[in-house]
């Protein structure tokens, strides 16, 4: 009998080691992980699993564990300028089918930088520069058409609508898709086209290159419609699931269907199914709406289901994936898998990890004023911009987005970037005046505005389009808009990081909490006294006023004294700030804010008293001071050269930070959605940055700092 368990443990092994290999690999210059692991056919995240520190970033020598499957290697290709599948399918020998078996995310289009997989490498075959005649072929994939080059707009015809005409049919007219008018006629996003309307389309470049397929042709699904009669408990997602449309072009094709979607209703479809009427819905799985700039590579990865599953059940994506359309995934559990609260000591060096390289859409939109700085003279011009804060600060935060702009460029990713001047806050009309003349869908991302009332305007008009949407400054959060992006770490956020940090460590301690009176006050009264519930509570007489007296009895000899000081009035501030520091050698103080105000600052307070209490507290950025920026950041000594020696602000930091982050982001993912999924922090000059999904709303950063002062106003990051 045990003789029969270790043979059948052996078994195990060996079925395992068989199914999963591990090989060394010798970084080559160049090569960066998202490109091994395509030779691989693993994933980024598995070889950081066998290699943490590549995380980090890689070097040139450095020896690297790679997970394999079945000792398979891959021929790789790194996308080229003016490369479509289908050429480089010729440059192999093989089909673009096989190209797309082994990267599904290119079904979608490719990128210039973008790594492919090729073929599987025989024994011995060198990884570059071969091209044999190996075909890798899938039946489920063997019909699915090339995809159409990135076509070039040359000019614009204006069509006027006549009676009784529909968007299908001028786009099938002027043999241009729906989505091609509406990109350039953004009102039809949300309304009817009607009788008379002027329409901007879209002539493109003709292509040098037809490309067609043996025993099949590029028209387009939609080429023959007939009639189909609505029958009981059918509803529009399953009428355009099983014709292989979406719901928007069922109902383009029938502008005046009934809402009530009566049965007996008679519809217009495309003559082709795709999917068998008597086919069910089984246990298990569910209809999907395909949400805009999704892609068959973030389906596969969201829902962890291979390629091949995919196409078996939704046969007519061989034509591609469009939003709106409605296919069938298996059914998801529910979790929000980017609220998962990963350690903030993990960093991610995305600048390693760059694989798209098209160039990136960015949009700034700051308070810049323009329609007030037209001014007599210079003099009176800088006055206006000294005397308006918002306007300085926009200025500022643009200086560093521009310097950020021109350090991604260095690292391969350029941008194209277009600047809005928002005015001034609670600027809704104008700002939606500016979305209905410019092409924000095409965006990859809208940094600004400043003012709440005026971002939250811009991501409820951008989110039709999906657009993601950066907050810079405000620390107000938004529950309303999935595309939402706050930067700003919250109050609630800030005063967790302080509450956490001592929790960890107050078995042994006098926790004292001072805590000026009043409703401002209160929240936090309740929730340090509900974390802390044997904390001493010092007595605060009338004025704010700390008596010496009051605070010997809360403070204790015998251990050190952790003291929590809670006020914004400079006066009650200054009185315990001198109180304490006469009390700290004697007392063993450590003090303790969840909010470092303005009133912390004030020049009535002596800074060197915090240094000799330690006080902690948390911040959204480092707030190093300048000789220590100067002598460790590169982007500090660029401004301060490009600027006639002035030190950066703290919002020129963040404009640098916020920007630099965006495109890395952009440069290591599909988009900023698949972006915001990656786990571990990223930081640069003065910021880091660990976005993670509200279960209603959009995305927060949810990454800031514990500093503390130590001797001599020396300030140290704690975590």
């Amino acid at each position: 009998m045990r003789n029969f368990l270790m043979f059948f443990l052996l078994l195990i092994v060996v079925q395992y080691s068989n199914a999963q290999q591990y090989k060394s690999h010798k970084v080559a210059n160049g090569e960066n992980v998202y490109r091994i692991a395509k030779r691989y056919n693993t994933t980024p995240e598995e070889i950081y699993k066998m290699n943490p520190t590549a995380k980090e970033g890689i070097v040139e020598g450095q020896i690297l564990a790679i997970p394999v499957t079945n000792d398979k290697e891959y021929k790789i290709h790194t996308v080229e300028k003016g490369d479509t599948v289908y050429n480089i399918s010729k440059k192999y020998g093989i089909t673009p089918e096989a190209i797309y078996e082994l990267n599904p995310e290119a079904v979608n289009g490719i990128n210039l930088g973008q790594v492919l997989r090729i073929a599987p490498l025989q024994k011995g075959e060198p990884v570059i520069g071969n091209t044999t005649n190996t075909v890798v072929k899938d039946s489920i994939l063997d019909n699915i058409k090339p995809l159409e080059e990135i076509r070039k707009i040359v000019s614009f015809k204006t069509h006027k609508v006549a009676r009784k005409e529909t968007l299908y049919g001028i786009a099938k007219k002027y043999n241009i898709t729906i989505d091609d008018i509406k990109k350039h006629n953004k009102r039809l996003y949300s309304e009817e086209i009607k009788k008379k309307d002027r329409l901007r389309i879209p002539v493109f470049e003709k292509s040098t290159e037809v490309i067609t397929q043996e025993g099949g042709n590029t028209t387009s699904r939609i080429s023959t419609t007939t009639k189909y009669v609505v029958k009981p408990k059918e509803t529009k997602f399953g009428i355009a699931r099983r014709h292989g449309i979406t719901i928007a072009e069922l109902e383009q094709l029938n502008p005046k269907m009934d809402p009530g979607f009566p049965v007996g209703m008679e519809l217009i479809v495309p003559t082709v199914i795709f999917v068998p009427l008597e086919e069910t819905i089984e246990s298990g799985f569910e209809l999907y709406e395909v949400q805009p700039k999704e892609t068959i590579y973030s389906i596969l990865k969201r829902t962890q289901i291979s390629s091949d599953s995919l196409f078996k059940m939704n046969p007519y994506l061989r034509d591609g994936l469009k939003a709106g359309m409605v296919i069938t995934l298996p059914v998801q559990e529910t979790k929000d898998s980017l609220a998962i609260d990963f350690a903030e000591v993990k960093r991610d060096d995305l600048s390693t990890m760059l694989w798209n390289f098209k160039p990136k859409k960015i949009a700034i939109m700051l308070p810049f004023g323009l329609e007030n700085l037209e001014k007599d003279s210079r003099q009176e011009a800088e006055d206006y911009i000294k005397e308006k804060k918002g306007v300085r600060v926009a200025i500022d935060f643009y200086k560093g987005v521009l310097i950020a702009i021109d350090s991604a460029k260095t690292k391969g990713i350029s941008s194209e970037l277009s600047v809005f001047d928002t005015q001034k806050n609670n600027n809704v009309g104008y700002l939606k005046q500016v979305i209905a003349t410019n092409n924000f869908d095409e965006m990859d991302a809208i940094i600004g505005p400043l003012y709440q009332a005026n971002v939250e305007a811009i991501a409820a008009s951008l989110k039709v389009y999906d657009t993601p949407v950066f907050s810079p400054i405000s620390k107000k959060e938004s529950k309303l808009y999935g595309n939402f992006f706050q930067t700003r770490p919250t109050d609630i956020m800030l005063q967790d990081k302080v509450i956490k940090f001592v929790e960890k460590d107050s078995t042994d301690k006098n926790i004292i909490l001072i805590i000026q009176p009043g409703a401002k006050f209160e929240e936090i009264r309740k929730k340090l006294t509900a974390k802390f519930p044997a904390a001493k509570v010092a007595k605060i007489e009338k004025g704010n006023y700390l008596h010496e007296v009051n605070l010997r009895k809360v403070l204790a000899k015998n251990k050190p004294n952790w003291i929590f000081l809670e006020s914004d009035d400079v006066s009650m501030i200054s009185n315990i700030n001198a109180l304490l520091n006469a009390k700290a050698e004697s007392n063993k103080i450590t003090l303790f804010t969840t909010d470092k105000n303005d009133a912390f600052d004030d020049d009535n307070i002596k800074n060197e008293y915090w240094s000799k209490l330690h006080l902690h507290y948390p911040s959204i950025d480092k707030e190093f001071d300048n000789s220590i920026k100067e002598s460790t950041t590169p982007f500090v000594a660029r401004y301060i050269k490009e600027n006639n020696g002035t030190i950066p602000s703290k919002y020129a930091v963040r404009g640098f930070d916020i920007t630099y982050d965006i495109l890395m982001r952009l440069g290591s993912a599909d988009d900023l959605y698949h972006a915001a999924t990656f786990e571990g922090t990223t930081e640069y000059v003065e910021n880091k940055f660990n976005y993670a999904k509200k279960t209603l709303g959009g995305y927060f950063n949810k990454a800031c700092y514990l500093i503390k002062f130590d001797d001599n106003l020396k300030l140290t990051v704690i975590e």
